[in-house]
């Protein structure tokens, strides 16, 4: 499979996977347009297709989490902003509260356990596909499924 024909296949799929996990078109384009910059240098023009699409899942994936615990280390909110909007709608303090863990949450996961989750939370991969693109077995998928499902429930328990 040719870097091109991978393009035509696969990008639009791609960058709709990165919007959904970013939650922004321009950072999605770019993180889905450097992961088909990197499969053309790592010269992957004679490989399998599926070994292809795992690459460049696997990949696309990557990037954008490396994206966002960069995006999130950048951008903090002001103190006098967070206090006008929790002052202005007792609901949206709880909704910042969730989004605060929830983002403490993401910030301290192992990657291989919140790329599992993506890609099969977002992208709809069942665990043989997952244990197929991240080269794991479903075991260890299982295990990392579980794991995220530990965290996200202690979380939740602490938030409501």
């Amino acid at each position: 499979m040719t870097v091109e024909e991978a393009y035509q296949a696969y990008f639009p799929r791609i960058r709709e996977k990165c919007r959904r996990m970013m939650q922004n078109t321009g950072d999605a384009e770019d993180v889905a347009q450097e992961t088909f910059v990197r499969l053309w240098q790592a010269g992957l023009q004679d490989a399998p297709p599926r070994r292809v699409v795992g690459w460049v899942y696997r990949t696309s994936t990557r990037l954008a989490i490396d994206r966002m615990r960069r995006r999130r280390a950048a951008a903090e909110f002001s103190c006098e902003e967070t206090l006008l909007r929790l002052a202005t709608a007792v609901p949206l303090e709880r909704e910042v509260a969730q989004r605060e863990a929830l983002a403490r949450l993401v910030g301290q996961l192992p990657a291989d356990e919140l790329e599992a989750v993506f890609l099969h939370r977002l992208d709809r991969l069942t665990q043989p596909e997952l244990a197929e693109v991240l080269q794991i077995s479903e075991r260890t998928v299982r295990r990392l499924l579980s794991r995220f499902e530990e965290r996200l429930e202690k979380l939740r328990e602490g938030v409501a």
